[in-house]
């Protein structure tokens, strides 16, 4: 980005008044007036004042940081690559804004330009809001503050005068003014040159400026922390499945299989083989027996006959003896 202010006025222009809005810069801005309520509060805790000297502490930073990417957006020259490169390098737009026959805007691969009306007048109610609204959450006019707990609302000029409330005013403004004073010394009094230059912070202390790009290296100790043990233990479990559950499992079918096996054989071979033939053997010996129970006198006479032969052959041949 870069020189954007050029190609873009009317986001340039609500970007700045959210920015300083933002910021907390006194008097005019809703976000002054909102953050001095808050270190107002913090500065009346009476337990401590840590929360007050904190809110003092993230005002500063907010103020730094901001100024920080207002320069680097929208100040200086514009650093989008052209289409055509030297070497290695990328050109970048030394001139923007520039008329075209000096700068002409085909060279660029992607033109910036100011939005449509659907982006830009939402943007210019909230800068508008952003001034206006403030005036009635002021300490001279609480009208939300008194809206929100059920009181009437009416005008108490003389706060603004109280000696704790100036005395915050010129606290906090002072902090406000150092911020942006240092986040334009650093960065807009000579704006970058090209998207890949060392930040101003950075060539001073690399090393805490490494530790903040690198967020504390928060992510670094979660990725070698968190996530590679759930990872281990997302692998663990998947061995334990295939392994030991999944063997448990299997092991239990193959001896369900083979008793079941078992149980067919000795089905078929032993209990249905010996069953069958023991039936065969009955029915065989039922119907041998039935031949003499088949009800015909003649048979019963012919049996009695040859028994009655049979025994006097025996007497006679016993009496012989």
């Amino acid at each position: 980005m870069g020189g954007l202010r050029k190609f873009m006025p009317v986001t340039f222009a609500t970007y700045a008044i959210g920015m300083m809005s933002l910021s907390g810069v006194p008097l005019f801005f809703s976000g002054f007036w909102s953050k001095d309520e808050i270190l107002h509060a913090a500065h009346g805790w009476t337990t401590s004042h840590w929360p007050f000297y904190l809110g003092l502490a993230g005002a500063f930073l907010t103020a730094f940081y901001m100024t920080r990417q207002v320069a680097y957006v929208f100040f200086g020259n514009c650093r989008l690559a052209l289409g055509k490169t030297t070497g290695s390098e990328p050109h970048t737009v030394e001139h923007a804004g520039l008329p075209d026959r000096e700068h002409p805007h085909l060279e660029l691969s992607a033109e910036p330009h100011e939005s449509p009306a659907t982006m830009t007048i939402p943007l210019v109610i909230l800068a508008i809001f952003a001034i206006v609204l403030g005036f009635i959450g002021t300490p001279a006019w609480p009208w939300f503050q008194d809206f929100l707990i059920g009181h009437s609302p009416t005008p108490e000029f003389a706060r603004l005068f109280e000696s704790e409330v100036v005395r915050l005013i010129l606290l906090s403004s002072a902090v406000v003014f150092l911020g942006i004073g240092l986040g334009w010394w650093f960065y807009g009094r000579t704006p970058a040159a090209s998207a890949a230059e060392v930040d101003v912070l950075e060539r001073i202390r690399p090393d805490i400026f490494g530790l903040l790009r690198h967020k504390y290296y928060v992510d670094e100790i979660y990725e070698h922390s968190v996530v590679w043990l759930n990872a281990w233990w997302a692998k663990t479990c998947d061995w334990l499945d295939y392994w030991v559950w999944n063997g448990a499992v299997q092991l239990i079918s193959y001896l369900v299989l083979g008793l079941s096996w078992v149980s067919r054989v000795f089905d078929e071979y032993v209990v249905n083989l010996g069953f069958d033939k023991g039936c065969g053997g009955i029915s065989g010996g039922g119907g041998l027996m039935s031949r003499f129970q088949d009800g015909r006198v003649q048979n019963y006479l012919r049996v009695i006959g040859i028994a009655l032969t049979v025994l006097v052959l025996f007497l006679i041949w016993g009496c012989s003896k």
